[in-house]
């Protein structure tokens, strides 16, 4: 009887480590059957910042970083060691499928957009506006006064500096 269980915990710790082992290609017939399931609800996902042409077209060089976080949105990398060059990532999903993904790094030099790179292009290709162009003008901020607390936190050395 003890040989027989011995035997049996073997047979089940073997399966158990060999179904550890699947290899990528089991593992994506399994997600391509469960897949076509029928009942099997993918949600639509969609990541970072939603880029489109007419957002793009809308950039003008020597534009301040103000105005281009106002059109684009929050980049999603902004390296503190690159201070000039702004990442902005798109990236769609539907039911579990890749369906769009968008790549633009915005360029600046002393505070200025200089430059674009990545999936879009502006059309008018940084030439000065026509007639029919929309622009957003951002208005100045206005400095407001610093209250009591942020004096207090100044005089010990703690600023929080809001440029954006």
């Amino acid at each position: 009887m003890r040989k027989l269980l011995t035997l049996l915990l073997i047979l089940i710790v073997t399966g158990f480590i060999s179904a550890c082992s699947t290899t990528e290609s089991i593992n994506d017939k399994i997600r391509a059957t469960a897949d076509n399931l029928p009942g099997v609800y993918k949600i639509n996902v969609a990541q970072g910042n939603a880029l489109t042409q007419e957002v793009i077209d809308q950039l003008r060089p020597g534009m301040d970083k103000r105005q281009v976080k106002f059109l684009l949105g929050t980049p999603l990398i902004s390296d503190p060691f690159h201070n000039g060059r702004w990442d902005y990532f798109y990236d769609m999903k539907i039911a579990g499928k890749q369906k769009k993904r968008e790549r633009l790094t915005v360029f600046f030099e002393e505070e200025k957009l200089v430059s674009l790179k990545g999936n879009f292009k502006p059309s008018n290709e940084f030439k000065p506006m026509t007639i029919n162009t929309e622009v957003v003008d951002v208005p100045k901020r206005e400095v407001k006064e610093k209250g009591l607390f942020e004096r207090a936190l100044h005089a010990i050395g703690i600023e929080y500096d809001e440029k954006f």
